[in-house]
């Protein structure tokens, strides 16, 4: 069984990506795993983005026995309004979502006027080539701009999330399919938040066999720091332009889970904040101050 409560930070999907790790080692393809969400009631960006591209991964081996979290009408759950508003219902495995629909009166929230938010808001959308991450970027300048975000900052947030959306439209491939999604929100107390999930390899089956490394956490940095790449040293470009950018931003956090470990990207140094197990994918998650 894989349950969570809350799925809002890089310590909380960490945890929920172990659980993942646990039930995809242990059991046989095509075994029945519980998704038990009955207690869930908060999620972020990230928990959102995250919980569906797990699901989507899984859905892929295993059947899905989910439960849904537990109220007694539909309004009084803040947490399905969300995940609804954020389309997660839209691109979730469909036998999830019939198990919403045949505990929950999703009708109320399928059928609610939307109102327009693209100026504080982007849904989870799946992200499968460059143009789409064109799409993305254009969408996040709108969101930074309206934030009132300086310029500068706008073009350099723009750097780093648009490199970051690259590479996981590139290394984020299983089975020759691309599983990359990205969200923002705009929160009213002044922050932002920025998710990018991918259920590729990871950073560290990427490169480890094409770079000399000492453990996974220099695997790492290393794909951060300079030009390692699974193509050679020199590609040019990549999660280093990340690392330059990041240097000049004061007010955001950069968060990344990926092969077993949970890190936090500094303009110095990449720090090791959990270690895990192995489960696809890497999860970024920035928070942006205004």
């Amino acid at each position: 069984m894989i349950a969570s409560e809350k799925l809002c930070d890089i310590h909380q999907i960490h945890d929920w990506l172990n659980q993942c790790a646990q039930s995809y080692h242990q059991l046989k393809i095509r075994d029945r795993i519980t998704i038990d969400l009955s207690q869930l009631n908060y999620v972020t960006p990230l928990g959102c983005t995250t919980l569906l591209s797990t699901l989507c991964f899984l859905e892929k081996h295993f059947y899905l026995d989910t439960v849904v979290p537990q109220v007694r009408r539909i309004e009084d759950t803040n947490v399905v309004s969300y995940m609804e508003r954020m389309n997660f219902f839209q691109l979730c495995p469909c036998d999830v979502r019939l198990s919403f629909e045949n505990e929950l009166d999703m009708g109320v929230l399928y059928s609610r006027k939307r109102y327009n938010k693209e100026n504080s808001l982007n849904e989870i959308t799946l992200c499968s080539s460059d143009m789409d991450v064109e799409k993305f970027d254009s969408s996040l300048k709108r969101i930074l701009r309206n934030k009132g975000i300086a310029a500068n900052q706008v073009s350099n947030i723009s750097r780093i999330v648009t490199e970051l959306g690259l590479n996981s439209v590139e290394h984020g491939k299983h089975n020759d399919e691309v599983s990359c999604y990205y969200s923002v929100q705009s929160y009213s107390a002044g922050k932002m938040g920025i998710a990018i999930c991918d259920s590729g390899v990871g950073i560290v089956e990427s490169l480890e066999s094409h770079i000399d490394s000492y453990d996974d956490d220099d695997v790492v940095r290393q794909a951060i720091f300079t030009n390692a790449s699974s193509r050679g040293k020199e590609r040019g470009k990549g999660l280093p332009d990340v690392r330059n950018v990041a240097l000049m931003l004061n007010n955001a956090q950069i968060y990344l889970r990926t092969h077993s470990n949970a890190y936090q990207v500094f303009n110095d140094r990449v720090v090791p904040l959990h270690n895990g197990s192995y489960f696809n994918g890497t999860y970024y998650y920035i928070i942006v101050n205004a």
